[in-house]
């Protein structure tokens, strides 16, 4: 699972480096593959492998006849792309894909239990100053809701 932030630079080449800490929780099940495609709120959402069949058989459960969901896949999917991990740990990102976020130079990579996030650092920035609700409201209102859901079985 995969938590944490970590920062760090893209090369000339375009690539990055996945650090140790993100790594370790890459499994062998993955065989050195992961699979990226446009996040929400402008970033780039990277999985390993065997954590993209995980979201595939979910997108496969959506109906595929109503507005969002169509547009939902079409956009996933137009995005979507196979990164082999190099023998030094590093991925090429597709320009295309950090264009649309606004990645540059800098990227902040955030672990998100089953996926990674890539964000522009400024970005991420503007993203958490334009919440509405404070850490705490957030935290709140999800764990509680979560904790009625459980304690209702």
């Amino acid at each position: 699972m995969f938590q944490g932030h970590a920062n760090t630079i893209i090369d000339d080449k375009g690539r990055i480096i996945i650090p140790a800490k993100f790594r370790k929780h890459i499994l062998p099940d993955a065989n050195d593959i992961l699979n990226v495609t446009l996040g929400r709120d402008k970033c780039i959402w990277l999985f390993p492998s065997n954590e993209w069949v995980k979201v595939l058989e979910t997108v496969q459960n959506t109906n595929p006849y109503t507005d969002e969901e169509v547009l939902m896949r079409r956009q996933m999917f137009f995005y979507a792309d196979e990164l082999t991990v190099d023998s030094q740990h590093r991925i090429l990102i597709p320009q295309q894909l950090k264009d649309l976020v606004g990645i540059k130079k800098e990227i902040l990579l955030l672990g998100q239990l089953e996926r990674i996030e890539l964000w522009d650092p400024q970005s991420y920035e503007k993203y958490l100053k334009g919440s509405t609700d404070s850490y705490e409201g957030v935290m709140q209102k999800v764990m509680t809701k979560l904790y009625t859901k459980n304690t209702e079985k």
